[in-house]
């Protein structure tokens, strides 16, 4: 981002996480949903601003929650008009003594492999130029299918997750409930399980996957899995706390 702003001879000062907070009250976030997960978790009262997101990112699924297919230009006209902000949830993950705040979803197991994998052979940023986002998801997920147990665990604050999957269709980001959605199967079965969640209308009904609601909850895994947060890989861990952020978030 510093390189583009440079590029176009836009004035700018960075700040540090710490000092953002008194910095200002309106935020414009031009990213995806692990841009605005990195802002979240960087700042201590995250209910004292108000963001305005402009999709930036690989698949900007809380963009498209919160504005469909709305274009940048005239997302800010109605901003600067003092149009209404809107009130979401904000989840929290606790796992290895650290506590992890994610807007869209967080998963446990094969998503966060996925995640990982992406990250480390930069293939979100190769498929993104081409205009082909959601085959970065469907190339690294074929990989990992190759060598990963088929366990998944995703916490959804909102309906539509990475890869254009739909675990929780009626997930809500602003019903302080957070969507649980759980997969174990056999190897050979995970391919068609997770085609049935692509651009899901409603929850596919499986003997491999649960489904429920919860404010908190406590899972434990028999070994390390791998954990993600708005597509960021944060580690593996064998336990995981969850939690709603006492205040909403004001978003637009």
């Amino acid at each position: 981002m510093k390189a583009l702003l440079d590029a176009q001879g836009v004035k700018y000062a960075l700040l540090e996480r710490d000092k953002l907070d008194k910095a200002c009250t309106d935020v414009i976030v031009i990213g995806g949903d692990g841009t605005f997960n990195s802002l979240l978790n960087g700042l201590s009262k995250p209910e004292e601003h108000r963001f305005v997101l402009l999709a930036g990112g690989t698949s900007n699924s809380l963009y498209s929650q919160i504005s469909g297919q709305e274009k940048a230009a005239n997302k800010v006209q109605r901003y600067l008009n003092d149009a209404p902000f809107m009130k979401t949830d904000l989840p929290e993950l606790i796992c290895n003594g650290h506590t992890w705040r994610f807007i869209n979803e967080a998963s446990v197991g094969f998503a966060a492999s996925i995640a990982q994998a992406i990250e480390n052979r930069n293939t979100k940023k190769r498929f993104n130029r081409l205009g082909l986002n959601e085959l970065a998801y469907i190339a690294t997920a074929f990989r990992c299918w190759q060598r990963e147990e088929p366990i998944m665990v995703s916490f959804c604050n909102n309906k539509r997750i990475s890869g254009d999957l739909y675990p929780c269709p009626g997930a809500k980001i602003d019903d302080r409930l957070i969507d649980v959605f759980e997969l174990r199967c056999p190897r050979l079965r995970l391919p068609l399980e997770l085609t049935r969640l692509i651009r899901a209308k409603k929850d596919v009904v499986s003997k491999w996957t649960k489904r429920k609601q919860v404010s908190t909850g406590k899972w434990l895994f028999d070994r390390p899995l791998p954990v993600e947060i708005d597509g960021n890989p944060i580690g593996k861990t064998t336990e995981i706390d969850l939690q709603l952020y006492s205040a909403s978030l004001n978003v637009f």
